[in-house]
């Protein structure tokens, strides 16, 4: 009977260690962190989350010109020309904006004198500025001529290239600017020239 009492005894005390020895691993793990220095657990939310692709995407705008020109020449006659053009123009994150628009001759160009020479029909352009504020100020550059070898009889790049545009940046926005250069030679150069935006 002694035996029997020591057995039971002796079991119950090994149950109370090893249930001792699980309560005090468990509590020591709850404490620690099972990765290494160095090593993220993949489990918790990043310290510095990564930048939303919203971000780091370009603002795009496309944008439409038209351009009613007058050359009038030195010796004598002039031309006219009327042109629409058609582009997009892209804006970083600091600001700069680069973009290209192709402008088409429309029907009805003429010179009031026979001329031998190749009027163009399509201009390549590029756009620069930048944005100040709410608003974006444009710049426009000719970047080519079609047909290859033609010319610019009524005007429309000579005026372009001086024009500078400030517009509000949102859908719609609407801008007119009239140009007019004089030469000391007599040429003259006018135009009006209307941009807009949109998505």
């Amino acid at each position: 009977m002694m035996a029997d009492v020591r057995g039971w005894k002796k079991t119950l005390l090994w149950a109370g260690i090893l249930l001792a020895c699980a309560g005090v691993g468990a509590f020591i793990a709850s404490r620690s962190n099972p990765f290494p220095p160095g090593v993220r657990d993949p489990a918790l939310p990043s310290e510095s989350p990564s930048p939303s692709s919203s971000s780091a995407e370009l603002v795009r705008w496309s944008i439409t010109m038209s351009s009613r020109t007058s050359h009038t020449y030195h010796v004598g006659g002039s031309c006219t020309s009327d042109w629409r053009a058609r582009g997009e123009i892209e804006l970083t994150e600091s600001g700069r904006i680069d973009g290209r628009a192709v402008a088409r001759l429309l029907p009805g160009a003429r010179c009031d004198f026979p001329s031998a020479q190749v009027q163009a029909r399509r201009v390549i352009i590029s756009i620069v500025g930048s944005r100040e504020g709410d608003e974006l100020d444009l710049r426009f550059l000719e970047d080519g001529l079609r047909p290859l070898g033609s010319q610019d009889l009524g005007g429309f790049l000579q005026t372009l290239a001086t024009l500078r545009f400030s517009i509000p940046e949102h859908a719609g926005a609407e801008a007119s600017k009239p140009k007019r250069i004089e030469h000391p030679d007599g040429e003259v150069y006018a135009s009006v020239t209307r941009i807009r935006l949109g998505r």
